[in-house]
């Protein structure tokens, strides 16, 4: 599972990449580090709103929920879901049916086993441009929305950096971000970018061991001394 992503580039370039503005500009600040361990947001754009990027509480919550987001996640992680859990899990199928997003990052961290030891990769695309990840979403009680990722099956890229888990994020090209948004749902189209993503050229950097501690300022996170250590 990922429980750590970046969105560390400015809001202009993020509205060039993609063509489509904030609907909040001034909420918008760059994070190299969003913990999904914390009540944190991420930008979204969703199928209720396709040509704005707004904001969304990382962590599914059922449509109309009322209670607070640590009460949920205590009792039920949804900072990632499967297909499988999009498919049988009736409130999730709701999500997944009527409202899907793109969450927009410019990186994920993973993490390798090696002799005994933990290491921690950012995984970015070769180009260093933001860019989109599938997820589905919910409208609280309140007005909030509330999102997860969707993962699955590591490809070989992915599997090289993280092995803790065999689950990733799907990366959406903007290519296939209307499609990904669209009111017309097909089950099979939607199950086919989930199980076989298209494939998108990507890179992974070695992090320091400190990143793991919590103890380096997120503006100095990346640390390619590290490579290969």
């Amino acid at each position: 599972m990922i429980y750590k992503l970046s969105n560390a580039v400015d809001r202009a370039q993020i509205e060039e990449e993609f063509g489509v503005h904030f609907k909040y500009p001034h909420l918008y600040t760059p994070s190299a580090i969003i913990d999904g361990f914390k009540e944190t947001n991420v930008c979204v754009v969703t199928m209720q709103d396709k040509r704005k990027i707004s904001f969304a509480i990382w962590g599914l919550m059922p449509q109309d929920f009322k209670e607070d987001w640590y009460i949920f996640q205590n009792n039920a992680n949804t900072l990632n879901v499967q297909l499988q859990d999009l498919e049988k899990v009736e409130w999730m199928r709701e999500s997944f049916v009527k409202r899907r997003c793109l969450i927009i990052v410019s990186g994920f961290y993973t993490h390798l086993l090696k002799n005994g030891k933990t290491y921690t990769y950012y995984v970015t695309l070769q180009t260093g441009k933001p860019f989109y990840l599938a997820g589905v979403y919910n409208v609280l009680e309140d007005g909030f929305q509330c999102c997860a990722l969707i993962t699955a099956k590591t490809n070989a890229f992915v599997s090289s950096y993280h092995d803790i888990s065999n689950q990733a994020p799907i990366i959406i090209p903007k290519s296939h971000a209307k499609s990904w948004l669209t009111d017309d749902f097909d089950d099979n189209t939607l199950k086919e970018v989930v199980n076989s993503p298209p494939e998108v050229k990507l890179k992974a950097t070695l992090m320091a061991k400190e990143f793991l501690k919590n103890v380096i300022p997120s503006g100095s996170i990346l640390h390619p001394d590290f490579l290969g250590k």
